[in-house]
């Protein structure tokens, strides 16, 4: 067999090798880096979900407390107006309760404005 022959299929070879070992080299990298990515996304939607569950519980002990201070407030301020408030939700323990209500949506709205001036 003449030597050239043999030298230019070697070398044939080795580049197809070299070719091949290049594009599978970029393939795995190519796929790591979406598994990377999308171990990220995974991770940080259970980082968001927790910390919303998080903020939920702390606004269910936040909002009868801050209930109580703002009934407490209002009754001590304008009296008048608080009556006719019991009298219109039929007892003072459902003002009491509506209060809390809003409170919590007090406390969410709060959280969307923080949450809107860090972006």
């Amino acid at each position: 067999m003449n030597p050239d022959v043999l030298f230019r299929r070697l070398e044939q070879r080795t580049e197809r090798e070299l070719y091949r070992k290049s594009f599978k080299a970029a393939s795995e990298s190519q796929d790591s880096l979406f598994k990377k990515f999308e171990n990220k996304k995974k991770e940080q939607f259970k980082a968001g979900f927790a910390r919303e569950v998080k903020w939920f519980f702390a606004s269910l002990l936040l909002a009868p407390l801050m209930g109580f201070v703002f009934y407490y407030l209002f009754a001590n301020i304008i009296k008048d107006s608080m009556i006719d408030l019991a009298k219109y939700f039929g007892g003072v323990e459902t003002l009491y309760f509506v209060i809390v209500f809003i409170s919590l949506i007090g406390i969410y709205i709060s959280r969307l404005i923080v949450w809107a001036l860090k972006r």
